[in-house]
């Protein structure tokens, strides 16, 4: 049997497809095929399918019509034989040793039959620049590519934090299947198939693996600023499609929201756009004359600014889309609140995880008084974003529920969602005497049910509570599905939340959560909820350390004060960077990322060293 298939989409770009199929000539690995699809009738195509002598096996798809690139992609896969699919596009070439790379880096990987693999890329352009604007815009996409590269490598080449399947990636014929191959409607034709491929991929549980010794070249033949204003409004009616027909609320199509959740200044940038994009143009066209002119590559930037957000809120209306729906669309945040024990904490490390009963009385109260409505984790991943409305939740399921948050919720009408360690259901809190808390009763099993019973949500916080990125493979599959699959046999309803114990989460738990079958994950990252990646939902810890109006501000911000005050630094260093020449500003970002996890380093190692501190005994 074949191993790989790599598959090649094409469309009266003959001579530049000769090129591509030469590369592969020259491939160290053997035992592979290549499908070359037209997507559509072309006569040059054609030609060369009857003249080229390959050495490899080569076979040639004829689509009847033009339905774009995904369209032909996932004919490909029809008819791939090999179990590992991989994708060039016929304007690339492979280094000798791409195929090697790919197949060498899948066999290192444990549970290799859900991984994606992406290998590099670098552009060469077949023509010079012809003018300052162009040559900038090259080297702006240089720099995206060269910064993509870094990061993998630092995050050791884990890239799911931007999932995506396109050139030069290769995917397991059965997992690409089962996620339905490539997206073939309209308006993801010529942008966004490839990420929300990858989003689907993600949340079906796949690993996205980066490796680098995979190269190929892109020839690009396409005037980039002619091509500028087309790629940015296919972006944006590819991410309105995302949102309204696949829920893919994430970092890629976030762009929607800045209309109505941004900060100011661009939450302005972005109505005018919207508004007055004749006039938004206008200005771009200036700032592209004078970079022409001048090569100034801070006029560069506001061009670059204005024309993309002109023809990405084109792109956008032209789908039918107006301010009043698309804010429907946006809605609102939605704080996750974070509760453990409620009960009077008895030294002050409890004190960063409890809450007094009393405080907890009056918290409750006031979400009451301000007409706030629980939300369920379901609820906020089928697209609801009403305002005033809250998903409280409470980990490591302690008895004092039972006794003391549950009848507060009860009278004032909230619901809540409790997180079992299922192993130790009806036993203690063995994980948390690092933290000097105390040992603690946990709900039993009968206890669950009855609540069950009166309208609570029970979801699995895993089953012995361990730090999840230090487990293998194994025993982390064991962890996040059989504690699934044993609390739905207690409560005879599916679970479809789950916790991150201790808030310890990484690309690789995240792909498991999602391979067991769970919705929605919960870190214990603060902040609201308002376009973030379901496996990854913000929480806000909230503890007898919390004043009512500290507990506000965290129920309208997600943040506390000082959290506030740094952010607001960050943001105006951030601003003030921007208009420093690029050498400056990059010396500067480098100076500052050090000082902050400098800083926080140094902030985490302090309250590790205070928790841990001994209690003076009272005299």
């Amino acid at each position: 049997m074949i191993e790989s298939s790599i598959i090649i989409p094409t469309y009266q770009r003959a001579g530049l497809l000769s090129e591509t199929l030469d590369s592969l000539v020259s491939q160290t690995e053997c035992d592979f095929e290549v499908i070359v699809v037209c997507d559509g009738e072309d006569p040059q195509t054609r030609a060369l399918s009857s003249t080229y002598s390959a050495t490899f096996r080569l076979s040639w798809i004829f689509l009847p019509q033009n339905r774009g690139q995904a369209s032909a992609r996932n004919a490909g896969a029809g008819a791939a034989e090999g179990h590992i699919l991989l994708f060039l596009d016929d304007d690339t070439s492979a280094c000798q040793q791409w195929l090697a790379h790919h197949r060498n880096r899948r066999r290192t990987i444990a549970n290799c039959e859900r991984a994606v693999i992406l290998g590099r890329r670098h552009d060469l352009y077949v023509r010079p620049a012809a003018s300052h604007t162009e040559r900038l815009l090259r080297e702006a996409r240089e720099v995206s590519l060269i910064d993509f590269h870094e990061r993998c490598i630092r995050l050791d080449s884990d890239f799911s934090w931007f999932p995506h399947c396109g050139m030069n990636s290769s995917v397991p014929r059965a997992v690409f299947l089962a996620a339905g191959g490539y997206g073939s409607a309209l308006a993801l034709r010529d942008s966004g198939e490839d990420t929300e491929l990858g989003t689907r991929l993600f949340n079906l549980g796949a690993r996205f693996i980066y490796e680098p010794g995979a190269v190929v070249y892109h020839r690009n033949p396409r005037n980039l600023i002619d091509n500028h204003p087309q790629l940015a409004n296919a972006v944006g009616r590819s991410d309105l499609y995302r949102v309204l027909n696949n829920q893919q609320r994430c970092v890629q199509t976030q762009r929607l929201a800045s209309l109505h959740r941004s900060r100011h200044l661009r939450r302005i940038k972005e109505r005018l756009a919207w508004d007055h994009p004749e006039a938004i143009q206008s200005a771009a066209k200036i700032c592209r004359k004078l970079t022409d002119a001048t090569g100034s590559r801070f006029l560069w930037r506001y061009w670059n600014a204005l024309e993309t957000s002109a023809e990405y809120w084109r792109g956008v209306k032209s789908e039918g889309v107006t301010t009043d729906s698309l804010s429907k669309l946006v809605g609102s945040p939605v704080p996750v609140l974070m509760f453990h024990s409620v009960s009077a904490p008895s030294n002050r490390a409890e004190r960063d995880w409890y809450i007094s009963p009393k405080r907890f009385t009056r918290f409750m109260a006031w979400l009451r008084r301000k007409q706030y409505r629980c939300l369920t984790p379901m609820e906020w991943l089928a697209g609801e974003r009403p305002p005033h409305h809250v998903i409280l939740t409470f980990d490591d399921g302690y008895d004092d529920f039972y006794t003391e948050a549950f009848p507060v919720l009860e009278r004032v009408g909230l619901g809540a969602i409790v997180f079992v360690v299922v192993d130790q259901i009806g036993k203690s809190n063995y994980w948390d005497r690092e933290l000097r808390l105390r040992s603690r009763q946990l709900l039993t099993l009968q206890q669950i049910r009855e609540l069950h019973r009166h309208g609570v949500a029970f979801a699995s916080h895993s089953l012995t509570h361990p730090d999840l990125t230090l487990l293998s493979d194994m025993d982390l599959r064991r962890e996040v599905s059989d504690s699934k699959a044993r609390l739905e046999d207690m409560l005879g309803s599916e679970v479809t939340c789950f916790a991150y114990p201790s808030g310890r989460v990484d690309a690789r738990v995240s792909a498991a959560v999602a391979e067991a079958g769970y919705k929605n994950a919960m870190s214990t990252r603060e902040g609201l909820n308002f376009w973030e990646d379901p496996l990854w939902m913000r929480r806000i810890n909230v503890s007898e350390r919390d004043s009512l109006p500290g507990f506000a501000l965290k129920v309208f911000t997600g943040r506390s004060v000082p959290q506030h005050m740094v952010e607001s630094l960050a943001h105006g260093a951030q601003a003030g960077l921007n208009v420093l020449p690029d050498r400056v500003s990059h010396a500067l970002r480098g100076a500052l990322s050090e000082m902050y996890w400098s800083v926080s380093e140094r902030s985490s190692r302090l309250k590790e060293s205070r928790l841990r501190r001994p209690e003076r005994v009272p005299e």
